[in-house]
Protein backbone atom coordinates (compact mmCIF):
# COMPACT_ATOMS: atom_id res chain seq x y z
CA UNK A 1 0.00 0.00 0.00
CA UNK A 2 2.81 2.08 0.97
CA UNK A 3 4.35 1.89 -2.26
CA UNK A 4 0.95 3.24 -4.34
CA UNK A 5 1.01 5.86 -2.19
CA UNK A 6 4.19 6.36 -3.09
CA UNK A 7 4.19 5.92 -6.45
CA UNK A 8 1.07 8.17 -7.09
CA UNK A 9 2.76 10.74 -5.21
CA UNK A 10 5.62 10.78 -7.97
CA UNK A 11 3.23 10.81 -10.72
CA UNK A 12 1.86 14.08 -9.09
CA UNK A 13 4.45 15.72 -8.61
CA UNK A 14 5.74 14.82 -12.07
CA UNK A 15 2.87 16.34 -13.82
CA UNK A 16 2.92 19.18 -12.12
CA UNK A 17 6.49 19.91 -12.84
CA UNK A 18 5.35 19.39 -16.88
CA UNK A 19 2.18 20.86 -16.35
CA UNK A 20 3.97 24.49 -14.53
CA UNK A 21 6.80 25.39 -16.34
CA UNK A 22 8.50 26.86 -13.23
CA UNK A 23 12.17 27.06 -15.29
CA UNK A 24 13.58 30.38 -16.47
CA UNK A 25 13.01 28.92 -20.30
CA UNK A 26 9.64 27.51 -21.35
CA UNK A 27 8.05 25.52 -24.65
CA UNK A 28 4.61 26.66 -25.15
CA UNK A 29 3.14 29.89 -23.67
CA UNK A 30 -0.50 31.08 -23.78
CA UNK A 31 -2.76 34.51 -22.63
CA UNK A 32 -3.72 37.67 -23.78
CA UNK A 33 -1.66 40.27 -25.66
CA UNK A 34 -3.02 43.52 -26.43
CA UNK A 35 -1.92 46.29 -29.28
CA UNK A 36 -1.82 50.30 -28.58
CA UNK A 37 -1.70 52.28 -31.72
CA UNK A 38 -4.02 54.53 -32.76
CA UNK A 39 -6.48 52.44 -31.36
CA UNK A 40 -6.32 49.33 -28.74
CA UNK A 41 -6.75 46.13 -29.76
CA UNK A 42 -6.50 42.45 -27.89
CA UNK A 43 -7.07 39.22 -27.61
CA UNK A 44 -5.61 35.71 -27.45
CA UNK A 45 -2.30 34.58 -27.88
CA UNK A 46 -0.12 31.58 -28.07
CA UNK A 47 3.71 31.44 -28.73
CA UNK A 48 5.43 27.84 -29.18
CA UNK A 49 9.15 27.78 -29.49
CA UNK A 50 10.32 25.51 -32.68
CA UNK A 51 13.44 24.84 -31.34
CA UNK A 52 15.54 27.25 -28.72
CA UNK A 53 16.06 29.94 -30.46
CA UNK A 54 12.82 30.04 -33.04
CA UNK A 55 8.94 30.64 -32.38
CA UNK A 56 5.91 30.86 -33.75
CA UNK A 57 3.36 33.05 -32.46
CA UNK A 58 -0.14 33.63 -33.23
CA UNK A 59 -2.95 36.06 -32.04
CA UNK A 60 -7.20 35.85 -32.21
CA UNK A 61 -7.81 39.84 -32.09
CA UNK A 62 -10.77 41.22 -31.04
CA UNK A 63 -12.21 44.99 -31.15
CA UNK A 64 -15.28 46.53 -31.79
CA UNK A 65 -16.60 45.10 -34.85
CA UNK A 66 -13.05 43.89 -35.91
CA UNK A 67 -11.91 40.67 -35.72
CA UNK A 68 -8.27 39.89 -36.45
CA UNK A 69 -5.73 36.97 -36.97
CA UNK A 70 -2.16 37.04 -37.04
CA UNK A 71 0.74 35.12 -36.91
CA UNK A 72 4.86 36.29 -36.60
CA UNK A 73 7.59 34.03 -36.87
CA UNK A 74 10.63 35.13 -34.25
CA UNK A 75 14.42 34.64 -33.33
CA UNK A 76 14.86 34.63 -30.34
CA UNK A 77 18.62 35.44 -28.31
CA UNK A 78 19.61 35.65 -24.71
CA UNK A 79 20.63 38.68 -22.90
CA UNK A 80 23.51 38.04 -20.87
CA UNK A 81 23.54 38.22 -17.56
CA UNK A 82 19.81 38.61 -17.16
CA UNK A 83 18.28 34.92 -16.51
CA UNK A 84 14.99 34.10 -18.22
CA UNK A 85 15.08 37.67 -20.81
CA UNK A 86 15.30 36.99 -24.30
CA UNK A 87 15.59 39.63 -27.15
CA UNK A 88 13.33 38.68 -30.70
CA UNK A 89 12.54 40.01 -33.96
CA UNK A 90 10.63 38.50 -37.11
CA UNK A 91 8.65 38.85 -39.51
CA UNK A 92 4.76 37.79 -40.05
CA UNK A 93 1.20 38.81 -41.32
CA UNK A 94 -2.08 39.88 -40.12
CA UNK A 95 -5.67 39.20 -41.54
CA UNK A 96 -8.47 41.26 -40.68
CA UNK A 97 -12.31 41.47 -40.73
CA UNK A 98 -14.56 44.94 -40.57
CA UNK A 99 -18.27 44.42 -40.37
CA UNK A 100 -21.47 46.84 -39.43
CA UNK A 101 -22.47 50.14 -40.54
CA UNK A 102 -23.02 48.35 -44.08
CA UNK A 103 -18.86 48.92 -43.99
CA UNK A 104 -17.53 45.30 -44.26
CA UNK A 105 -13.92 44.92 -45.64
CA UNK A 106 -11.28 42.55 -45.10
CA UNK A 107 -7.80 43.66 -44.10
CA UNK A 108 -4.69 42.47 -44.97
CA UNK A 109 -1.36 43.39 -44.06
CA UNK A 110 2.37 42.59 -43.40
CA UNK A 111 4.24 43.48 -40.23
CA UNK A 112 7.37 42.68 -37.86
CA UNK A 113 8.05 42.53 -34.52
CA UNK A 114 11.31 43.64 -32.23
CA UNK A 115 10.49 42.86 -28.75
CA UNK A 116 11.41 41.40 -25.06
CA UNK A 117 10.37 38.32 -23.55
CA UNK A 118 11.04 37.56 -19.72
CA UNK A 119 10.00 34.17 -18.72
CA UNK A 120 9.69 34.31 -14.56
CA UNK A 121 11.92 31.84 -12.61
CA UNK A 122 10.12 29.85 -10.18
CA UNK A 123 6.24 30.89 -11.83
CA UNK A 124 4.99 29.84 -15.02
CA UNK A 125 4.55 33.07 -16.26
CA UNK A 126 6.08 34.78 -19.01
CA UNK A 127 5.43 38.55 -19.98
CA UNK A 128 6.88 40.66 -23.12
CA UNK A 129 6.39 44.04 -24.64
CA UNK A 130 7.41 44.38 -28.50
CA UNK A 131 7.26 47.37 -31.12
CA UNK A 132 5.84 45.97 -34.27
CA UNK A 133 5.44 48.36 -37.78
CA UNK A 134 2.60 47.24 -39.79
CA UNK A 135 1.69 47.89 -43.34
CA UNK A 136 -1.63 47.23 -44.55
CA UNK A 137 -2.76 46.94 -47.99
CA UNK A 138 -5.93 45.94 -48.03
CA UNK A 139 -8.82 47.88 -48.33
CA UNK A 140 -6.16 50.70 -48.53
CA UNK A 141 -2.37 51.04 -48.24
CA UNK A 142 -1.21 52.70 -44.52
CA UNK A 143 1.35 52.20 -41.76
CA UNK A 144 1.67 52.10 -38.33
CA UNK A 145 3.51 51.17 -35.28
CA UNK A 146 1.93 49.36 -32.43
CA UNK A 147 3.27 48.22 -29.19
CA UNK A 148 2.07 44.97 -28.11
CA UNK A 149 1.92 43.84 -24.18
CA UNK A 150 1.40 40.15 -24.03
CA UNK A 151 0.79 38.03 -20.14
CA UNK A 152 1.37 34.16 -21.32
CA UNK A 153 0.85 31.06 -18.72
CA UNK A 154 4.32 28.84 -19.96
CA UNK A 155 3.87 25.17 -20.30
Amino acid sequence: MKRIVLLLAVAFVSFNAVAQNTSSSYKTSIGAKGYFANGSIGGINVKHFLKSNTALEGSLLFKDKFFALEGIYEWHGDINGARGLQWYVGPGAMLGFVSGGGNNSTLFGLKGTVGLDYKFTGAPINIAFDVNPTFTFAPASDFDFMAGLAFRFAF
